[in-house]
């Protein structure tokens, strides 16, 4: 009678981990959402930008945490229900996701964001009747002088 061999332990585990699963839709789904954000992040510079005001500093010591602070206000006759925070440099582009249960016609909201590289930030505001505008604001990371060798 032959003894069967057992199976290594990071086998066993990776067959029927559901985390595991989990994990690759996840990383599956990210990689061809992020490919089609360049595509969509073309179509968001045709969005009109009336009515959304952002503040935004041009210029950054580090991404670690950019300032962000936002105002819209949907058009007559119109509310807000859902914005968005796109950075398309950013591993995850999308950064910020609301989606507005009460009916405001004016929004204002601050956070602060932690970016990769120098880049744009985008808000997206979605309004009742399905419409869309958005707004960019270009910002520049410097590097800090703590990392110069002078």
């Amino acid at each position: 009678m032959a003894m069967k061999r057992p199976i290594p332990l990071w086998l066993a585990q990776s067959q029927h981990n559901p985390e595991r699963r989990k994990n690759i839709a996840w990383t599956l789904g990210s990689v061809l959402w992020s490919g089609s954000f360049s595509a969509a992040s073309s179509n968001l510079s045709q969005l009109s930008s009336e009515g959304i005001e952002l503040l935004f500093p041009r210029l950054a010591d580090t991404g670690n945490a950019v300032p962000l602070q936002a105002h819209i206000t949907a058009p007559s006759g119109l509310h807000l229900t859902q914005l968005k925070v796109m950075l398309p440099e950013n591993p995850n582009p999308l950064a910020l996701q609301l989606k507005i249960l009460s009916q405001p016609r004016q929004y204002q909201f601050s956070t602060r964001l932690r970016l990769a590289a120098s880049q744009s930030v985008w808000v997206v505001a979605t309004f009742s009747d399905g419409s869309e505008r958005a707004n960019s604001a270009p910002t520049i990371i410097t590097s800090t002088a703590c990392l110069d060798e002078s």
